[in-house]
């Protein structure tokens, strides 16, 4: 996790998905500075000594995007590290891995795009609760996270990213990256699905991290709002929590 040897990938024994979202251009044309945000899949199967290490490395901050339910069934093994604080605030109940296997696949358009769309529209308060409390913290990393790494985790990767003004192309791109890291965890999503006689087939489509669901929601945040920072005005995200996470991003604003 250490800046001076930046890399977008985090290798942390007992996880999958743990990425950084520093590198990327910024609308300003410089690099958004590595380790300050990550973006995270579950995390209560982190390896021994994995915790410690990761807060020596400089994090400060673990936002669980997850349900309570889930929280409760997988505890973070990072809640109850020193010197790290960590929050659970829930982004959308019906983006859970659990909630997904029940959905019914729409014949039209990717299912998670309406998905997506529902929490852009609906969840704007919860939205601001967990940019806030990102933004809360000055100095060190912030990890957020949910059970893949993918959807929850996702919305919020590309509002920050969108908040520096990175192109639509690296957002998406960051998105897809997750198809290449959570194999295994589809794995495990999908046998459990089975044992419990759920429909595999319509599961597996929700697993997908096609660039065409987050192509979508950018292309409608644009349509109907101008940009993410429009969308953001819109559900009334203050100031200065835009203000600091700029300048966490590496942008004057």
């Amino acid at each position: 996790m250490k800046a001076h040897s930046p890399s977008r990938h985090l290798v942390i024994r007992g996880t999958h998905n743990i990425r950084d979202l520093g590198g990327y251009l910024t609308a300003q044309g410089t690099p958004v500075p590595w380790r300050q945000f990550l973006r995270g899949d579950c995390l209560h199967r982190l390896d021994e000594g994995e915790p410690e290490r990761m807060h020596f490395e400089g994090l400060r901050m673990v936002i669980d995007l997850r349900t309570a339910r889930e929280v409760r069934d997988a505890p973070s093994r990072l809640a109850r590290q020193r010197g790290v604080e960590w929050v659970n605030l829930p982004l959308f109940d019906a983006l859970s891995p659990g909630a997904l296997a029940e959905v019914e696949v729409p014949d039209e358009g990717h299912p998670l795009l309406a998905m997506y769309l529902t929490a852009i529209e609906t969840r704007g308060n919860a939205i601001c609760t967990i940019l806030g409390r990102i933004a809360s913290v000055r100095d060190g990393t912030v990890l957020f996270n949910c059970t893949a790494g993918k959807d929850r985790t996702g919305i919020i990767a590309a509002l920050l990213l969108g908040i520096a003004g990175v192109s639509h192309t690296d957002i998406i791109a960051d998105y897809a990256m997750t198809q290449t890291l959570i194999p295994d965890l589809v794995t495990e999503f999908l046998t459990t699905a089975r044992a419990h006689g759920g429909d595999v087939e319509a599961y597996a489509t929700f697993l997908e991290s096609p660039a065409s669901a987050m192509a979508g929601m950018l292309d409608h945040i644009d349509t109907n709002y101008g940009s993410v920072m429009g969308y953001l005005d819109h559900i009334d995200v203050p100031t200065h929590v835009l203000s600091q996470l700029q300048i966490r991003l590496g942008v004057n604003g």
